[in-house]
């Protein structure tokens, strides 16, 4: 009777967000008020890219001829007009290996219209990025499908297991990519997943999260023997298991936006990456609207890391309508800009690794022992080269300040470059690794959305302080959203705080580790506050929520209802720890 009540309400969710009308209040909580995002500019002047030398079906490179088009619509666009590149139906190859990151490049460019008017791309270097957008404003990217051939990773099924010789037989599924070939070591990051038989892009119940490797040995007939590091991961694959391996290539994400204001990714499909498939550094209203990271038919993984990853920007990311499921990391992960602090000059000085602007609001992190050293207003900067940046502050430090580019000293995080204003609405994040949302960002809002079949948290509101990287999260609404059978990998039944949303400000636990991880522990200092979680709905694993650490969060209007496939021995509605004016309501 609990699943088939939980059945019936994700059909009606699902029919709500189908239904979803394209309106929206911008919230009281927002510090700063962002704009409704762009979808379309008037009176455009079209550029046919067949004008350019690319040709649908022709299975000819068609990079130089995009890149040309482009250019063309740059200078016609510096003039005032307004632009719309449009391609004809139809699939486009791109085989161009550079030396970038991305096979097509955009720079210094408005007014733009990308329309792809339902045409496919296929992108032939499993190890490039397709489209990089830098510092360009008013860009709409529309009605885009993109693929790769061949796929950055594999799949297959295990047909023999020795856990002595810490090893297991993979055999590759037909039309799917042999091991042997040089993206499994090119890649910077190789590593595979056991997957669950009957649902695609799930990961299989109570097992790692990820094997690495890049040892294989080539049996013939599609079988490859992969060695393991250690016989303990054996115990957890088993002869019938499907596993995914994939060929990571941080960086080389689908569409990469820097420096950038008002660009649009619109009714855009992709089928896997090298990657994340969207990534974005010091932006401003940047949105995803009736996008998809998508399983196609037949496969059990898409992208291969973050589906969206920002890092810094005065503004956050809208994303609305929107499918992600299958991928092999989290789902969305943003991020406060960081500094590393060189040189600490005077009380009111001091030399920061980083862009950082006269005006904008620093926050001093010590990672030792979890705590905020204080926050600073910049009132003058002068770039010294190299990426350095000498900055003034409005008052002083009072203390002396460890210094240095390790995780261990430390960190300005540039509070007024934080993603604020983002909104995360009506969209669905299904059967994939790791998390569905990773705050380190502040002021924004998340509601009704479907969260279903993640391996760990759905949402997870934590510093990245053993990463050496992410601050910590402040006024943030998660309302209206479901949340179906999130946490069921080890990794999630190992920690001690595991729940579907997690609040939790971290240091480093062990100070003196050789190796490159330090762990982490609860700090004292509850850095987090104004979290607001209201009318969700929970079919939860082990635990619903795990509050720690904050201030004024409030937990009120929810309904829990505990997984009836839960693994976990032990189960609890909520963990609280080390908060002040938590307001807890079923």
């Amino acid at each position: 009777m609990m699943n088939y009540k939980i059945f019936l309400i994700i059909l009606l969710f699902n029919a709500i967000i189908g239904n979803a009308q394209y309106n929206f209040t911008l919230p009281s909580h927002f510090r700063a008020q962002r704009n409704l995002p762009l979808i379309d500019l008037e009176s455009k002047m079209d550029i046919m890219l067949s004008n350019y030398g690319a040709k649908p079906n022709d299975g000819k490179d068609d990079a130089k001829a995009i890149s040309k088009a482009l250019e063309t619509c740059k200078k016609l666009s510096s003039s005032g007009v307004n632009v719309r590149l449009v391609f004809e139906k139809g699939t486009y190859d791109l085989f161009s290996n550079t030396n970038n990151t991305h096979i097509i490049e955009l720079q210094e460019a408005n007014n733009i219209v990308i329309d792809g008017n339902g045409a496919e791309i296929i992108v032939h270097d499993p190890l490039m990025g397709f489209l990089s957008i830098m510092k360009s404003s008013n860009i709409i990217v529309k009605d885009l499908f993109i693929d790769y051939n061949p796929l950055p990773f594999t799949q297959g099924k295990i047909v023999a297991v020795d856990v002595n010789a810490q090893t297991f037989d993979l055999k590759i599924d037909e039309g799917f990519p042999k091991l042997s070939e040089p993206m499994f070591q090119k890649a910077t990051r190789v590593w595979g997943m056991l997957m669950d038989s009957k649902i695609p892009g799930k990961l299989k119940d109570n097992a790692p999260s990820l094997f690495n490797s890049k040892t294989f040995e080539d049996l013939s007939s599609g079988v490859f023997r992969v060695k393991l590091e250690g016989k303990g991961l054996l115990k957890y694959i088993e002869v019938g298991d499907l596993y995914v391996h994939i060929a990571r290539s941080n960086g080389k994400t689908i569409f990469n936006t820097n420096n950038s204001k008002n660009v649009t990714y619109l009714n855009v499909v992709n089928y896997t990456s090298p990657a994340g498939s969207y990534s974005a550094y010091n932006m401003q209203e940047w949105n995803i609207i009736n996008c998809q990271v998508k399983l196609k038919p037949g496969r059990i993984h898409s992208a291969n890391a973050d589906c969206i990853h920002a890092n810094g920007g005065k503004f956050g990311p809208w994303i609305e309508n929107s499918l992600f499921e299958g991928y092999s990391d989290d789902a969305i992960n943003m991020k406060a800009t960081k500094a590393h602090i060189l040189q600490q000059l005077s009380p009111t000085e001091i030399i920061v690794k980083q862009g950082v602007r006269k005006g904008d609001v620093i926050k001093i992190f010590n990672p030792r022992e979890g705590v905020l050293i204080g926050q600073f207003e910049v009132i003058a900067n002068k770039f010294l080269g190299e990426g350095k940046m000498h900055i003034t502050l409005h008052k002083a430090i009072e203390q002396k300040l460890e210094v240095g580019e390790n995780k261990r000293n430390d960190v300005a995080y540039v509070d007024t470059q934080s993603n604020e204003s983002f909104v995360i609405r009506n969209n669905t994040f299904r059967n994939a690794r790791r998390y569905g949302i990773l705050i380190q960002s502040t002021n924004g809002i998340i509601e009704r959305n479907m969260f279903e079949n993640l391996s760990q948290a759905g949402i997870s509101i934590i510093n990245g302080v053993d990463w050496g990287e992410g601050f910590i999260a402040n006024n943030i609404v998660i309302n209206n959203n479901i949340f179906n059978n999130c946490g069921y990998d080890t990794e999630y039944f190992n920690q001690q705080n595991a729940a579907t949303i997690r609040l939790q400000v971290t240091k480093l636990k062990d100070l003196e580790a050789k190796g490159k991880w330090n762990g982490v522990a609860s700090a004292d200092w509850q850095g987090i506050e104004n979290v607001t979680i209201t009318n969700n709905i929970f079919s939860y694993n082990k635990r619903a929520l795990a509050i720690e650490c904050s201030v004024n969060t409030v937990v009120k209007s929810n309904k829990f209802i505990r997984n009836s496939k839960d693994l976990s021995p032990d189960h609890e509605i909520i963990l609280e720890s080390n908060n002040t004016n938590l307001v807890f309501e079923k």
